[in-house]
This record gives structure tokens, sequence and C-alpha cells, in this order.
């Protein structure tokens, strides 16, 4: 499957929707709903190549920023290098859990926040005895209770922040999880005492020593279970700038 993607929108919203519909199919409605959420705006998904490299071209001549990949390329982050025990050393990160395993700084293209959120469903069944005064009358008063059940629903949902670090050499992606640092040292400071802080402290240092990548913040605000494929988009699109 093949994706198509506007990472940066040139002109109005509401001029692109119209043209977007021509070049798609469909009414200028359903691609002001593709481009509502913000970018980046993924308005294709095809098997045809041919046509998700077309689409690509007439969305780059009217001026957007825009990438296309084959979905099957996108690492999901249960396969990325996990960041759990890490070192700052002065060239690159070292993993203490996963020996000989280093990413130099100068390989790092693009640190993508983003939220990884997991919504749980709860169904709860309750019985009960409520007193009937029907049901009393009925039975001349040898039943004053009726059995009474409910049915409740809940959803509750996990926030785990996450950074994911794109390569420049094109190896496989590092993810550092707000909730899966265990310790990483070498960072001249002590752990912070939550582990929010503890992450933010650990992005902070890691862009301090890569200065030379682009760090992109705009997904912490996305509410998708597409955040590998819209990180993934991002990473292109600023290896694609990099070298225009």
């Amino acid at each position: 499957m093949f994706v198509v993607a506007i990472l940066e929108l040139h002109g109005r919203l509401e001029d692109e929707a119209a043209a977007l519909a021509a070049d798609v199919g469909g009414t200028a409605y359903d691609a002001r709903m593709l481009l509502a959420p913000g970018m980046p705006a993924v308005v294709r998904t095809t098997e045809d190549k041919a046509q998700a490299l077309d689409l690509l071209a007439r969305l780059r001549a009217r001026g957007h920023g825009a990438a296309a990949c084959d979905a099957s390329a996108v690492v999901a982050a249960d396969a990325m290098v996990p960041m759990r025990r890490f070192r700052v050393g002065p060239a690159a990160l070292a993993l203490d859990d996963r020996p000989g395993e280093t990413l130099p700084y100068d390989d790092v293209l693009a640190l993508v926040a983003a939220v990884h959120r997991t919504q749980t469903h709860v169904e709860t069944k309750t019985t009960e005895k409520k007193l009937s005064i029907a049901r009393a009358i009925v039975t001349s008063g040898l039943s004053m209770t009726k059995t009474v059940k409910k049915e409740t629903h809940t959803t509750t949902e996990e926030r785990d922040n996450v950074l994911y670090v794109f390569r420049r050499s094109g190896a496989q992606p590092w993810l550092l999880r707000e909730g899966g640092v265990a310790d990483w040292t070498g960072h001249g400071q002590p752990l912070a005492a939550t582990r929010l802080e503890n992450f933010r402290l650990a992005v902070a240092a890691l862009r301090a020593k890569a200065p030379g990548a682009t760090y992109d913040d705009r997904l912490l605000t996305r509410k998708t279970q597409d955040v590998d494929l819209l990180a993934h988009l991002i990473a292109l699109w600023i290896a694609r700038s990099a070298t225009r």
C-alpha cells in the first residue's frame, strides 16, 4: 500500500480542499476532512504506485511539502531499538542492555516527539434487588422486590510520551519511551523524581548532543493510531528538505 501525505500546506486549506477533491475524487468537504486534523495529512492510500506518484507530483506542483512511501517500509515502534538503559557518551549513545550497539550523534537525522495513546474499554455488569410495589401487589405481598440488571461501559486512556530517533544512514530507528527508561548515565545530572521529567531531560540531552538533527513535535497533539506512519512521513520530509 502506497501512502501520500501533505507535510506542509501552501496557501489556504479551502483552496487546497477544492483542488484535492478534483485529484482524488469526492467532494471538497471530504478533502477538508482529510486536511482538518493538521499536517502531516494522509490524503491518499492506494495499491497503485503510479497513481501515488502522480498525486505526489500534483501536490508538489501546487507548492505543498509532500511525501509518499510504501507502508510496508514503515518500522513499527515495537520493532525499533528500545532505549531503556543507555549512556550518553561524547560521540554516541551506547546501550548497556545491548552491548556493542551505538548511535553516533552525527547519524541522527530527525527527533520526532509524539504520544502513544492506549485505550482500555471495560464493561461491568451488576445485578441488584429493588423494592417493587407493583410486584408486591401482583403477588399479594409474596414478592416485594425485582431483579435489576445494569451494564456500564467505561473507557480510559493511557498516554506515553515517545521520541522517534531516525537515522541518516537509514539504519533501524531508535525509540525513547517515557515509561520505558530504566536508567541512563553520562548526562551530568541525577535522575529526576518523575518519569516524565526524566524523559524530558533525556530528550534535552539528546538534542544537545545532536544539534544537526531536526526536532519535530507536531505529533504531540495528534490523536491517531497511525503515529508510526506519520512519524515516518515526517522523517522522509526532513530527509528530502535536507537535500534540497
